[in-house]
Protein backbone atom coordinates (compact mmCIF):
# COMPACT_ATOMS: atom_id res chain seq x y z
CA UNK A 1 0.00 0.00 0.00
CA UNK A 2 1.52 3.06 -0.94
CA UNK A 3 2.17 5.97 2.15
CA UNK A 4 -0.16 9.40 1.44
CA UNK A 5 -2.89 7.58 -0.35
CA UNK A 6 -6.38 6.75 0.70
CA UNK A 7 -8.64 3.74 -0.68
CA UNK A 8 -12.62 4.25 -0.46
CA UNK A 9 -14.02 0.45 -1.80
CA UNK A 10 -17.59 0.61 -2.39
CA UNK A 11 -19.80 -1.97 -0.67
CA UNK A 12 -20.11 -5.13 -3.23
CA UNK A 13 -23.03 -7.68 -2.61
CA UNK A 14 -22.38 -11.56 -2.85
CA UNK A 15 -24.33 -11.67 -5.85
CA UNK A 16 -21.54 -9.89 -7.90
CA UNK A 17 -19.08 -11.85 -6.01
CA UNK A 18 -17.04 -12.08 -9.20
CA UNK A 19 -16.75 -8.45 -9.39
CA UNK A 20 -13.96 -5.81 -9.02
CA UNK A 21 -14.59 -3.82 -6.52
CA UNK A 22 -14.31 -0.29 -7.42
CA UNK A 23 -12.02 1.77 -5.74
CA UNK A 24 -11.07 5.21 -5.45
CA UNK A 25 -7.98 7.46 -4.19
CA UNK A 26 -7.15 10.24 -1.98
CA UNK A 27 -4.57 11.77 -0.31
CA UNK A 28 -3.42 12.01 3.50
CA UNK A 29 -3.58 8.41 4.77
CA UNK A 30 -0.85 6.60 6.19
CA UNK A 31 -2.25 3.31 6.28
CA UNK A 32 -5.32 1.69 4.99
CA UNK A 33 -7.01 -1.23 6.66
CA UNK A 34 -9.61 -3.28 5.96
CA UNK A 35 -11.80 -5.55 8.26
CA UNK A 36 -15.51 -6.35 8.37
CA UNK A 37 -16.93 -4.63 11.73
CA UNK A 38 -15.04 -1.10 13.41
CA UNK A 39 -16.21 -1.11 16.64
CA UNK A 40 -15.76 2.69 18.34
CA UNK A 41 -15.00 2.28 22.14
CA UNK A 42 -14.12 -0.49 24.57
CA UNK A 43 -16.60 0.02 27.61
CA UNK A 44 -18.93 -3.21 27.86
CA UNK A 45 -21.17 -2.22 25.00
CA UNK A 46 -18.49 -1.83 22.54
CA UNK A 47 -16.87 -4.93 24.26
CA UNK A 48 -20.09 -7.10 23.47
CA UNK A 49 -20.73 -5.90 19.97
CA UNK A 50 -17.33 -6.71 19.38
CA UNK A 51 -17.12 -10.32 21.00
CA UNK A 52 -20.82 -10.76 19.14
CA UNK A 53 -19.21 -10.05 15.89
CA UNK A 54 -16.04 -11.87 15.64
CA UNK A 55 -18.34 -15.02 16.79
CA UNK A 56 -20.24 -14.32 14.22
CA UNK A 57 -17.93 -14.81 11.57
CA UNK A 58 -16.68 -11.10 11.37
CA UNK A 59 -13.00 -9.58 11.40
CA UNK A 60 -13.08 -6.49 14.29
CA UNK A 61 -11.32 -3.57 14.80
CA UNK A 62 -12.07 -2.76 18.62
CA UNK A 63 -10.80 0.71 18.70
CA UNK A 64 -10.26 2.96 22.01
CA UNK A 65 -9.17 6.38 22.64
CA UNK A 66 -8.29 6.12 25.74
CA UNK A 67 -4.86 4.16 26.78
CA UNK A 68 -6.69 1.70 28.31
CA UNK A 69 -9.17 -0.52 27.58
CA UNK A 70 -12.43 -0.52 29.29
CA UNK A 71 -14.09 2.72 29.32
CA UNK A 72 -16.58 3.44 32.42
CA UNK A 73 -17.26 0.29 33.38
CA UNK A 74 -14.27 -0.66 34.48
CA UNK A 75 -14.84 1.74 37.25
CA UNK A 76 -18.02 -0.01 38.29
CA UNK A 77 -18.93 -2.15 40.93
CA UNK A 78 -19.82 -4.88 38.37
CA UNK A 79 -23.80 -5.47 39.04
CA UNK A 80 -25.66 -6.92 36.04
CA UNK A 81 -28.89 -5.52 36.42
CA UNK A 82 -31.99 -4.11 35.03
CA UNK A 83 -35.69 -4.44 35.12
CA UNK A 84 -36.98 -7.67 36.41
CA UNK A 85 -40.20 -7.51 34.05
CA UNK A 86 -41.53 -4.88 31.18
CA UNK A 87 -44.12 -4.12 33.19
CA UNK A 88 -41.19 -3.11 35.90
CA UNK A 89 -39.48 -1.30 33.16
CA UNK A 90 -42.99 0.71 31.89
CA UNK A 91 -43.80 1.93 35.49
CA UNK A 92 -39.90 2.98 36.72
CA UNK A 93 -39.42 4.26 32.84
CA UNK A 94 -42.41 5.88 31.90
CA UNK A 95 -41.01 7.86 29.12
CA UNK A 96 -38.49 4.95 28.09
CA UNK A 97 -38.64 3.55 24.62
CA UNK A 98 -40.92 0.36 25.04
CA UNK A 99 -39.36 -1.30 21.96
CA UNK A 100 -36.08 -1.34 23.58
CA UNK A 101 -36.70 -1.88 26.89
CA UNK A 102 -38.72 -5.14 25.87
CA UNK A 103 -36.19 -6.50 24.50
CA UNK A 104 -33.19 -5.56 26.97
CA UNK A 105 -35.83 -7.42 29.84
CA UNK A 106 -36.36 -10.76 27.08
CA UNK A 107 -32.74 -11.00 26.25
CA UNK A 108 -31.67 -10.65 29.93
CA UNK A 109 -31.54 -14.26 30.84
CA UNK A 110 -29.64 -15.01 27.72
CA UNK A 111 -27.08 -12.46 28.52
CA UNK A 112 -26.49 -14.12 31.64
CA UNK A 113 -25.84 -17.63 30.58
CA UNK A 114 -23.85 -16.49 27.56
CA UNK A 115 -21.76 -14.80 30.57
CA UNK A 116 -21.70 -17.86 32.45
CA UNK A 117 -20.63 -20.52 30.04
CA UNK A 118 -17.55 -18.08 29.06
CA UNK A 119 -16.69 -18.93 32.58
CA UNK A 120 -16.83 -15.60 33.65
CA UNK A 121 -17.75 -15.26 37.38
CA UNK A 122 -21.35 -14.53 37.85
CA UNK A 123 -22.81 -14.30 41.04
CA UNK A 124 -25.52 -17.64 42.15
CA UNK A 125 -28.13 -15.50 43.42
CA UNK A 126 -29.54 -12.22 42.78
CA UNK A 127 -29.56 -9.27 44.31
CA UNK A 128 -33.39 -7.69 44.25
CA UNK A 129 -34.64 -4.18 44.68
CA UNK A 130 -31.84 -2.64 43.15
CA UNK A 131 -32.48 1.10 42.33
CA UNK A 132 -35.60 0.47 44.48
CA UNK A 133 -36.86 -1.56 41.36
CA UNK A 134 -34.06 -3.59 39.44
CA UNK A 135 -32.50 -7.21 39.52
CA UNK A 136 -29.19 -7.80 39.35
CA UNK A 137 -26.17 -10.38 40.17
CA UNK A 138 -22.73 -9.54 40.58
CA UNK A 139 -20.56 -10.22 38.24
CA UNK A 140 -16.31 -9.78 37.36
CA UNK A 141 -16.42 -6.51 34.86
CA UNK A 142 -12.61 -6.75 34.28
CA UNK A 143 -13.46 -10.37 33.60
CA UNK A 144 -16.24 -9.71 31.29
CA UNK A 145 -14.04 -7.12 29.04
CA UNK A 146 -10.92 -9.57 28.88
CA UNK A 147 -13.01 -11.94 27.77
CA UNK A 148 -14.63 -9.97 24.73
CA UNK A 149 -11.51 -8.63 23.68
CA UNK A 150 -10.37 -12.29 23.62
CA UNK A 151 -12.90 -13.54 21.48
CA UNK A 152 -12.07 -10.94 18.71
CA UNK A 153 -8.40 -11.61 19.23
CA UNK A 154 -9.28 -15.40 18.20
CA UNK A 155 -11.03 -14.49 15.63
CA UNK A 156 -8.18 -12.88 13.84
CA UNK A 157 -8.71 -9.01 14.99
CA UNK A 158 -7.51 -6.00 16.63
CA UNK A 159 -8.15 -4.34 20.39
CA UNK A 160 -6.24 -0.86 20.02
CA UNK A 161 -6.02 1.64 22.10
CA UNK A 162 -4.76 5.04 22.25
CA UNK A 163 -6.53 6.33 19.10
CA UNK A 164 -9.47 8.96 17.94
CA UNK A 165 -12.11 7.90 15.77
CA UNK A 166 -12.15 11.50 13.67
CA UNK A 167 -14.61 11.15 11.19
CA UNK A 168 -16.95 8.02 9.55
CA UNK A 169 -16.10 7.47 5.68
CA UNK A 170 -19.26 7.72 3.70
CA UNK A 171 -20.22 6.03 0.11
CA UNK A 172 -23.16 6.42 -1.70
CA UNK A 173 -24.94 7.00 1.85
CA UNK A 174 -23.63 4.41 3.76
CA UNK A 175 -21.06 4.28 6.36
CA UNK A 176 -18.31 2.50 4.59
CA UNK A 177 -15.35 2.72 7.55
CA UNK A 178 -13.33 4.85 9.65
CA UNK A 179 -10.65 7.67 9.78
CA UNK A 180 -8.38 7.49 12.64
CA UNK A 181 -5.63 9.26 14.37
CA UNK A 182 -2.97 7.98 16.29
CA UNK A 183 -1.00 8.82 19.34
CA UNK A 184 1.93 10.17 17.32
CA UNK A 185 -0.68 11.85 14.36
CA UNK A 186 -0.78 9.02 12.10
CA UNK A 187 -3.71 9.02 10.00
CA UNK A 188 -5.15 5.47 9.58
CA UNK A 189 -8.39 4.38 7.25
CA UNK A 190 -10.29 1.24 8.30
CA UNK A 191 -12.55 0.11 5.68
CA UNK A 192 -15.26 -1.46 6.55
CA UNK A 193 -18.95 -2.60 5.92
CA UNK A 194 -19.94 -2.03 9.48
CA UNK A 195 -19.24 0.62 11.87
CA UNK A 196 -20.58 0.48 15.48
CA UNK A 197 -20.55 3.47 17.90
CA UNK A 198 -19.92 2.78 21.49
CA UNK A 199 -18.01 5.91 23.20
CA UNK A 200 -20.07 5.61 26.23
CA UNK A 201 -22.59 8.98 26.29
CA UNK A 202 -21.70 12.95 25.71
CA UNK A 203 -21.11 13.81 29.53
CA UNK A 204 -18.10 15.33 29.09
CA UNK A 205 -18.89 17.65 26.71
CA UNK A 206 -19.86 20.79 28.60
CA UNK A 207 -21.02 22.60 25.55
CA UNK A 208 -23.66 19.63 24.74
CA UNK A 209 -24.56 19.23 28.56
CA UNK A 210 -25.91 22.47 28.99
CA UNK A 211 -27.67 22.87 25.48
CA UNK A 212 -29.33 19.53 27.15
CA UNK A 213 -29.97 20.15 30.16
CA UNK A 214 -29.44 24.09 31.22
CA UNK A 215 -26.74 26.24 33.21
CA UNK A 216 -26.55 24.34 36.04
CA UNK A 217 -24.74 21.06 34.16
CA UNK A 218 -21.59 23.58 34.75
CA UNK A 219 -21.92 22.15 38.36
CA UNK A 220 -22.31 18.35 37.38
CA UNK A 221 -19.16 16.69 38.62
CA UNK A 222 -17.56 14.35 36.50
CA UNK A 223 -17.92 10.78 37.53
CA UNK A 224 -16.84 8.98 34.01
CA UNK A 225 -14.03 7.97 32.40
CA UNK A 226 -12.63 11.16 30.71
CA UNK A 227 -13.06 9.64 26.70
CA UNK A 228 -17.03 9.76 26.71
CA UNK A 229 -16.92 13.34 25.05
CA UNK A 230 -20.39 12.23 22.68
CA UNK A 231 -17.75 11.17 19.77
CA UNK A 232 -20.25 9.10 19.03
CA UNK A 233 -23.25 11.37 19.18
CA UNK A 234 -21.41 13.77 16.87
CA UNK A 235 -20.06 10.57 14.18
CA UNK A 236 -23.94 9.61 13.73
CA UNK A 237 -25.13 13.01 13.36
CA UNK A 238 -22.40 13.25 10.52
CA UNK A 239 -23.86 10.48 9.03
CA UNK A 240 -27.69 11.57 9.33
CA UNK A 241 -28.36 9.79 12.39
CA UNK A 242 -31.42 11.31 14.18
CA UNK A 243 -31.48 12.04 18.19
CA UNK A 244 -33.80 11.04 20.63
CA UNK A 245 -35.81 12.00 23.73
CA UNK A 246 -33.99 12.25 27.23
CA UNK A 247 -31.49 14.24 26.09
CA UNK A 248 -32.10 16.08 29.54
CA UNK A 249 -31.59 13.40 31.84
CA UNK A 250 -28.48 11.13 33.48
CA UNK A 251 -26.94 8.69 35.48
CA UNK A 252 -24.65 9.37 37.99
CA UNK A 253 -24.90 9.50 42.15
CA UNK A 254 -25.28 12.27 45.31
CA UNK A 255 -21.41 13.12 46.06
CA UNK A 256 -20.29 15.38 49.44
CA UNK A 257 -20.02 19.26 48.71
CA UNK A 258 -17.18 20.07 48.41
CA UNK A 259 -14.85 18.27 47.81
CA UNK A 260 -11.01 18.60 47.83
CA UNK A 261 -10.43 15.82 45.04
CA UNK A 262 -12.01 13.65 43.39
CA UNK A 263 -10.28 10.83 41.01
CA UNK A 264 -11.28 7.10 39.94
CA UNK A 265 -10.62 5.39 43.02
CA UNK A 266 -13.27 7.70 44.77
CA UNK A 267 -16.01 7.36 42.34
CA UNK A 268 -17.53 4.42 44.59
CA UNK A 269 -16.67 5.08 48.32
CA UNK A 270 -18.06 9.03 47.50
CA UNK A 271 -21.35 8.11 46.60
CA UNK A 272 -24.25 8.59 49.09
CA UNK A 273 -26.50 5.54 48.25
CA UNK A 274 -28.35 6.19 51.43
CA UNK A 275 -29.90 9.06 50.37
CA UNK A 276 -33.62 7.80 49.63
CA UNK A 277 -33.69 6.94 53.57
CA UNK A 278 -32.81 10.76 54.58
CA UNK A 279 -34.95 14.29 54.18
CA UNK A 280 -33.31 15.93 51.55
CA UNK A 281 -33.91 19.80 50.89
CA UNK A 282 -32.00 22.50 49.26
CA UNK A 283 -30.34 25.51 49.99
CA UNK A 284 -33.48 27.23 50.74
CA UNK A 285 -34.41 24.21 53.57
CA UNK A 286 -37.76 22.82 51.31
CA UNK A 287 -38.14 19.24 49.94
CA UNK A 288 -38.32 19.11 46.37
CA UNK A 289 -38.23 15.35 46.03
CA UNK A 290 -39.64 12.01 47.05
CA UNK A 291 -36.34 10.71 49.10
CA UNK A 292 -37.76 6.82 47.92
CA UNK A 293 -37.51 7.32 44.60
CA UNK A 294 -33.61 6.70 45.13
CA UNK A 295 -29.95 8.08 44.31
CA UNK A 296 -29.92 7.92 41.39
CA UNK A 297 -33.56 9.94 40.78
CA UNK A 298 -32.03 12.16 43.14
CA UNK A 299 -29.03 13.16 42.19
CA UNK A 300 -30.89 14.65 39.04
CA UNK A 301 -33.54 16.26 40.78
CA UNK A 302 -30.51 18.55 42.74
CA UNK A 303 -29.44 19.66 39.50
CA UNK A 304 -32.21 21.74 39.16
CA UNK A 305 -31.80 23.24 42.95
CA UNK A 306 -30.22 26.47 43.15
CA UNK A 307 -26.79 26.03 42.81
CA UNK A 308 -27.48 22.03 42.52
CA UNK A 309 -26.63 21.70 46.09
CA UNK A 310 -28.67 19.98 48.40
CA UNK A 311 -28.36 18.58 52.30
CA UNK A 312 -29.43 15.36 53.52
CA UNK A 313 -30.94 14.90 57.46
CA UNK A 314 -30.85 11.85 58.99
CA UNK A 315 -30.95 10.23 62.29
CA UNK A 316 -28.81 7.83 64.29
CA UNK A 317 -30.60 5.19 63.21
CA UNK A 318 -30.14 5.44 59.74
CA UNK A 319 -26.37 6.40 60.78
CA UNK A 320 -25.73 3.10 62.03
CA UNK A 321 -27.73 1.18 59.15
CA UNK A 322 -27.91 2.25 56.02
CA UNK A 323 -24.83 4.32 55.28
CA UNK A 324 -23.22 1.88 56.76
CA UNK A 325 -24.20 -1.13 54.54
CA UNK A 326 -22.87 -2.66 50.91
CA UNK A 327 -25.25 -0.99 48.59
CA UNK A 328 -23.91 -4.37 46.50
CA UNK A 329 -22.51 -6.88 47.13
CA UNK A 330 -18.75 -6.81 45.81
CA UNK A 331 -18.67 -3.22 46.65
CA UNK A 332 -18.02 -3.21 50.25
CA UNK A 333 -19.28 -1.82 53.49
CA UNK A 334 -17.69 1.52 54.13
CA UNK A 335 -18.54 4.49 56.52
CA UNK A 336 -19.66 6.65 53.67
CA UNK A 337 -19.98 9.39 56.01
CA UNK A 338 -16.94 9.09 57.52
CA UNK A 339 -15.48 9.30 53.83
CA UNK A 340 -17.76 12.42 53.27
CA UNK A 341 -15.93 14.31 55.77
CA UNK A 342 -12.66 13.20 55.10
CA UNK A 343 -13.26 14.48 51.43
CA UNK A 344 -14.20 17.85 52.74
CA UNK A 345 -18.23 18.02 52.85
CA UNK A 346 -19.82 20.39 55.07
CA UNK A 347 -21.28 18.37 57.49
CA UNK A 348 -23.12 18.62 61.15
CA UNK A 349 -24.41 16.76 63.99
CA UNK A 350 -26.06 17.34 66.89
CA UNK A 351 -28.00 16.01 69.68
CA UNK A 352 -31.58 16.97 68.94
CA UNK A 353 -32.83 18.36 65.70
CA UNK A 354 -33.40 21.92 66.43
CA UNK A 355 -30.25 22.38 67.42
CA UNK A 356 -29.06 20.77 64.08
CA UNK A 357 -30.98 23.55 62.40
CA UNK A 358 -29.59 26.02 64.20
CA UNK A 359 -26.36 24.94 62.84
CA UNK A 360 -27.62 24.40 58.74
CA UNK A 361 -28.97 28.12 59.29
CA UNK A 362 -25.38 28.97 59.88
CA UNK A 363 -25.02 27.61 56.04
CA UNK A 364 -27.39 30.02 54.73
CA UNK A 365 -30.90 27.98 54.58
CA UNK A 366 -33.91 29.38 55.66
CA UNK A 367 -34.47 28.82 59.33
CA UNK A 368 -37.98 29.05 59.52
CA UNK A 369 -38.12 26.96 56.40
CA UNK A 370 -36.14 24.30 57.38
CA UNK A 371 -38.32 23.69 60.81
CA UNK A 372 -41.75 23.56 58.89
CA UNK A 373 -40.44 21.31 56.49
CA UNK A 374 -39.15 19.04 59.09
CA UNK A 375 -42.19 19.23 61.49
CA UNK A 376 -44.40 18.36 58.30
CA UNK A 377 -42.55 15.30 56.61
CA UNK A 378 -42.67 14.24 60.66
CA UNK A 379 -46.24 14.72 60.64
CA UNK A 380 -47.08 13.32 57.20
CA UNK A 381 -44.96 10.13 57.27
CA UNK A 382 -46.34 9.29 61.33
CA UNK A 383 -49.77 9.32 59.16
CA UNK A 384 -48.52 6.62 56.80
CA UNK A 385 -47.60 9.01 53.88
CA UNK A 386 -49.11 11.05 51.22
CA UNK A 387 -48.36 15.17 50.84
CA UNK A 388 -46.20 17.56 52.68
CA UNK A 389 -45.94 20.80 50.98
CA UNK A 390 -46.74 19.64 47.66
CA UNK A 391 -43.96 16.96 47.54
CA UNK A 392 -44.53 13.43 47.99
CA UNK A 393 -44.15 11.59 51.52
CA UNK A 394 -43.90 7.52 50.58
CA UNK A 395 -46.30 5.21 53.11
CA UNK A 396 -42.72 3.81 53.46
CA UNK A 397 -40.79 7.12 54.65
CA UNK A 398 -39.27 6.76 57.92
CA UNK A 399 -38.88 10.92 59.49
CA UNK A 400 -35.78 11.38 62.18
CA UNK A 401 -36.26 10.87 65.28
CA UNK A 402 -33.63 9.34 67.21
CA UNK A 403 -30.02 11.16 68.08
CA UNK A 404 -28.01 12.39 67.65
CA UNK A 405 -29.23 13.92 64.21
CA UNK A 406 -26.80 14.58 60.81
CA UNK A 407 -26.34 16.98 57.57
CA UNK A 408 -23.95 16.51 55.46
CA UNK A 409 -23.94 18.99 52.03
CA UNK A 410 -24.06 16.79 48.43
CA UNK A 411 -23.68 17.77 44.83
CA UNK A 412 -25.27 15.68 41.65
CA UNK A 413 -22.60 14.30 39.61
CA UNK A 414 -22.95 12.33 35.78
CA UNK A 415 -21.68 9.16 34.90
CA UNK A 416 -23.28 8.72 31.47
CA UNK A 417 -26.20 10.77 29.87
CA UNK A 418 -29.49 8.42 28.33
CA UNK A 419 -30.26 10.80 25.67
CA UNK A 420 -28.46 9.97 22.55
CA UNK A 421 -28.41 8.25 18.69
CA UNK A 422 -31.67 6.76 17.83
CA UNK A 423 -31.96 3.06 17.21
CA UNK A 424 -33.66 0.28 16.43
CA UNK A 425 -33.84 -2.74 18.71
CA UNK A 426 -31.34 -4.61 15.94
CA UNK A 427 -29.03 -1.91 17.02
CA UNK A 428 -29.47 0.32 13.39
CA UNK A 429 -28.82 3.77 13.32
CA UNK A 430 -31.91 5.27 12.68
CA UNK A 431 -32.06 8.67 10.85
CA UNK A 432 -34.53 11.56 11.61
CA UNK A 433 -37.28 9.50 9.81
CA UNK A 434 -36.75 6.31 11.08
CA UNK A 435 -34.77 4.83 8.08
CA UNK A 436 -31.72 2.59 8.70
CA UNK A 437 -28.13 4.02 7.82
CA UNK A 438 -26.94 2.16 5.94
CA UNK A 439 -23.57 0.54 7.99
CA UNK A 440 -24.24 2.51 11.05
CA UNK A 441 -24.99 1.04 14.63
CA UNK A 442 -24.57 1.97 18.11
CA UNK A 443 -24.70 0.63 21.49
CA UNK A 444 -24.60 1.29 25.01
CA UNK A 445 -24.26 4.75 26.53
CA UNK A 446 -24.73 6.27 22.86
CA UNK A 447 -27.81 5.29 21.70
CA UNK A 448 -30.91 7.76 23.66
CA UNK A 449 -34.16 6.68 24.89
CA UNK A 450 -33.66 3.29 26.33
CA UNK A 451 -33.56 5.13 30.18
CA UNK A 452 -34.90 8.04 30.62
CA UNK A 453 -34.71 10.15 33.91
CA UNK A 454 -35.61 6.25 35.31
CA UNK A 455 -32.54 4.39 35.28
CA UNK A 456 -32.96 0.72 33.77
CA UNK A 457 -29.15 -0.60 34.46
CA UNK A 458 -25.69 -0.03 33.22
CA UNK A 459 -23.65 -2.99 32.22
CA UNK A 460 -26.53 -5.26 31.90
CA UNK A 461 -28.30 -2.99 28.66
CA UNK A 462 -24.49 -1.89 27.60
CA UNK A 463 -23.99 -5.92 27.33
CA UNK A 464 -27.46 -6.59 25.93
CA UNK A 465 -27.57 -3.58 23.26
CA UNK A 466 -23.92 -4.20 22.45
CA UNK A 467 -24.88 -7.68 21.75
CA UNK A 468 -27.60 -6.47 19.06
CA UNK A 469 -25.40 -4.16 17.56
CA UNK A 470 -22.45 -6.76 16.78
CA UNK A 471 -25.29 -8.86 15.52
CA UNK A 472 -26.45 -6.99 13.01
CA UNK A 473 -23.40 -5.59 12.51
CA UNK A 474 -21.58 -9.05 11.55
CA UNK A 475 -24.93 -9.82 9.43
CA UNK A 476 -24.64 -6.82 7.53
CA UNK A 477 -20.74 -7.63 6.31
CA UNK A 478 -21.68 -11.26 5.85
CA UNK A 479 -23.57 -9.80 3.09
CA UNK A 480 -20.52 -8.14 1.80
CA UNK A 481 -17.63 -10.21 -0.40
CA UNK A 482 -14.43 -9.62 2.07
CA UNK A 483 -11.84 -8.26 0.60
CA UNK A 484 -8.74 -10.25 1.98
CA UNK A 485 -6.29 -7.56 -0.05
CA UNK A 486 -5.01 -7.01 3.79
CA UNK A 487 -6.28 -10.10 5.47
CA UNK A 488 -4.37 -11.09 8.17
CA UNK A 489 -4.59 -15.27 9.45
CA UNK A 490 -4.44 -16.70 12.78
CA UNK A 491 -5.06 -14.72 16.16
CA UNK A 492 -5.31 -11.01 15.87
CA UNK A 493 -3.08 -8.56 17.98
CA UNK A 494 -4.02 -6.10 21.14
CA UNK A 495 -1.58 -3.14 21.21
CA UNK A 496 -1.43 0.19 22.04
CA UNK A 497 -1.24 2.40 18.95
CA UNK A 498 2.14 4.78 19.19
Amino acid sequence: MTVGMKLTERLVPASRAREVPVVAAAQDVDEVRRVDVVVVGSGVSGSAAAMTAARRGAKVALLEKQAAFGGSAALSAGMFWTAPSVDAYRKRIPLGNVDLGSRLVGDYEEALAELRAAGVHVAAEPKRGIMTFGIGYSTDIHGILAWCRDQVLGAGGEATAGVVVTELLREDHAVTGVLVRTADGRRVQYEASAVVLAGGGFQGDRAELTRSIGPNADRLVLRSNPGSVGDGLRLARSAGAGGTTAMSTFYGHLLPYPLRSFDTENYLPYSQYYSGSTVLVNLEGKRFADETDGDELLNQAVTFQSEARGILIFDEFVRSTEVLEEPFPGLGSIDRLGVAIDAGALHASAPSLPELVDIISGWGVDRDHLTRTLDRYAEVAGAGGGTADGIAVAATARAPQSGPFYAVMVQPSITFTFGGIRTNARGEALDHDGGAVPGLFAAGADIGGLSNYGYAGGLAPGYITGRWAGTSAAERAASFVPNTRNAVGGRGSERNAQ
